[in-house]
């Protein structure tokens, strides 16, 4: 079997590992077994390679905890964490179970924060239900949440305050051309036209 490593510059503290060429993972180099000799190409037993899986294991453990504790992530952003640190997908997926099952990672949980964010900045249905899908979350977790959390009424008021003071911030135009511009503004935030249209004629 063969080894390969390969470590970003003379300063990095870790290095990725290849087994047969296949990523497996990086690794601090200060926990690297003895036979493991940086930055080359080397033949090892089944045995030697056995030792590298439970310190990949741990290490990865040890930094998705860590990438969790810091703040609320998805298992789509967990898995792409993982995936961007070069760990086997085995290994990913232990970890992701072993989150989910822990409530470490919990997409309804993520969901529930991420669209009272968007919806104290303002923002309209549409675009809250697109920025969700890029989320990669199943509609099946956020739709409810969404139906729960979002008010029409509310969202209308909204619209209406931000309408009053864009409209404040233009200069002098032609009522259409005024008109088309704020329409524009607000369909690009996301707001439904009829909504957009009936704030604007409660503002004329």
């Amino acid at each position: 079997m063969t080894l390969r490593t390969i470590r970003k510059t003379e300063k990095s503290r870790d290095i990725t590992l290849f087994l047969d060429d296949k990523s497996v993972g990086t690794l601090p180099i200060k926990v690297l077994p003895l036979f493991v000799r940086p930055g080359e190409e080397q033949e090892i037993t089944a045995d030697e390679a056995e030792q590298l899986w439970p310190l990949l294991k741990n290490h990865a453990r040890s930094l998705l905890l860590d990438y969790l504790a810091k703040a609320e992530h998805s298992e789509h952003q967990s898995r792409e964490y993982l995936r961007k640190r070069r760990f086997d997908a085995a290994i990913i997926d232990e970890l992701i179970d072993y989150c989910k099952e822990k409530k470490f990672i919990d997409d309804a949980r993520y969901s529930e924060i991420y669209i009272r964010s968007w919806l104290k900045r303002g923002i309209g249905l549409k675009l809250l239900r697109s920025k969700l899908r890029e989320q990669r979350i199943a509609q099946s977790i956020w739709e409810p949440l969404l139906q729960e959390m979002y008010e029409p009424e509310d969202g209308f008021d909204t619209l209406k305050s931000q309408m009053q003071k864009y409209i404040s911030r233009q200069k002098e135009m032609s009522y259409n051309k005024l008109k088309d511009k704020t329409f524009g503004y607000f369909v690009n935030k996301g707001f439904d036209l009829d909504m957009i249209a009936g704030a604007w004629r409660e503002l004329q």
